[in-house]
């Protein structure tokens, strides 16, 4: 009796749990994670594209396609994003931004994006793989730098420091976008999805702090 395979979000959480990043994050025929390929052509891997950084578009959230959609602990909303390592590192930059810069709402923090929506050539089109966060776009808007006050962008600094280099933030890109923080880490290699990679051990880090009282997101340090 042929069974049915869709699986929630829990269901694949459930299998995720206890494995290594790397087999979390291993390719699979809906192109969880194709080889770092031009935006727009195809991957490796049959009907698959890739946003800026390498990652596999997803068309939609919660559809079998790695982006789901999860929760933001202490923020009171969720967001559409790569399940794993990449969840763990924008979650991470989210809560700090919540906590230390400004009170954030959830319609002022958006994840997945279809790519339509986007342009297709800059950082942005991360957001199409779910590896990319824009944090109050109508106040940090693409092409305009200064939104943030010294102490804030100081912050900035620190979080992506936290991220151990993992995560990028738009502000220091050549069009300056304040709002992105994205995965500045190509899927390609087996190297970059196992849980000894630069990825997998900033996401280990995090987790750590987050079973740590006194670490984490919200806490002095």
């Amino acid at each position: 009796m042929t069974q049915n395979i869709a699986m929630s979000r829990r269901a694949l959480l459930g299998r995720i749990a206890g494995v290594s990043v790397g087999a979390a994050f291993l390719s699979t025929p809906t192109g969880l994670l194709a080889p770092a390929a031009a935006i727009g052509k195809l991957g490796p891997v049959a009907g698959t594209r890739t946003s800026a950084n390498g990652w596999a578009l997803a068309d939609k959230a919660n559809a079998g396609q790695g982006v789901w959609s999860c929760s933001v602990p202490g923020a009171g909303f969720g967001i559409d994003t790569r399940l794993g390592a990449v969840e763990t590192l924008l979650v991470h930059v989210i809560r700090r931004w919540h906590y230390e810069i400004e009170t954030l709402r959830g319609h002022e923090v958006i994840g997945w994006r279809p790519i339509e929506e986007l342009d297709h050539s800059e950082p942005e089109s991360n957001q199409a793989s779910g590896t990319a966060v824009a944090i109050r776009p109508g106040a940090y808007g693409q092409g305009l730098s200064g939104g943030l006050t010294k102490t804030q962008r100081e912050t900035v600094r620190s979080i992506l420091d936290d991220c151990s280099g993992i995560i990028r933030w738009g502000g220091d890109d050549r069009i300056p976008y304040e709002a992105l923080f994205y995965l500045d880490a190509p899927p390609g290699t087996a190297a970059v999805r196992s849980a000894t990679s630069p990825l997998g051990k900033a996401a280990d880090k995090l987790r750590n702090w987050n079973r740590t009282p006194g670490l984490g997101a919200g806490a002095s340090m």
